[in-house]
């Protein structure tokens, strides 16, 4: 592997190092132009957006761009080549986020029972509903690209 400072972001496989590594660079890329755009912006009007925010946007828009391009680049799953695998994969996922969604709801309860949440239930159970989803909907998204570029690979 590289020597770099960043090697621990890395996967081991050369392949999906060398895609993440571009991935990286776009963001940079991109995260630099939003950056000349703002500062031009900021200074023919001042207060259009306030910067803190407008860095913590740019923050999670880079890691955001980082994410999708990593899901919809369909390398996570390489090992999905069979229909078979394809559908116990999936099954695999669909456990994984049920798991997640049951184990963080008896958490949020627990925490509401004893007094430490200071969030209604209804609100923690909410978005730990969307957090159980989004975790099912990466994984499927990333797993139905995986098994149609792999297809595509075999034919």
């Amino acid at each position: 592997m590289e020597k770099t400072w960043i090697r621990f972001l890395l996967p081991d496989d050369e392949y999906k190092r060398r895609n993440m590594l571009v991935y990286f660079a776009e963001a940079a890329i991109l995260q630099l132009i939003a950056m000349i755009v703002l500062l031009v912006t900021s200074r023919l009007k001042p207060s259009l957006i306030d910067s803190e925010i407008a860095l913590l946007c740019l923050l999670f828009g880079t890691i955001a761009y980082i994410w999708i391009r990593y899901i919809l680049s369909g390398m996570e799953f390489a090992e999905i080549m069979t229909e078979k695998a394809y559908r116990r994969e999936r099954k695999v996922i669909v456990i994984k986020s049920t798991s997640f969604l049951l184990i963080m709801c008896v958490s949020m309860s627990s925490f509401y029972a004893f007094g430490s949440m200071s969030v209604p239930l209804i609100e923690g159970l909410i978005v730990t509903f969307i957090a159980a989803l989004l975790l099912f909907l990466t994984n499927y998204v990333s797993l139905k690209r995986s098994y149609q570029k792999n297809r595509e690979l075999i034919d």
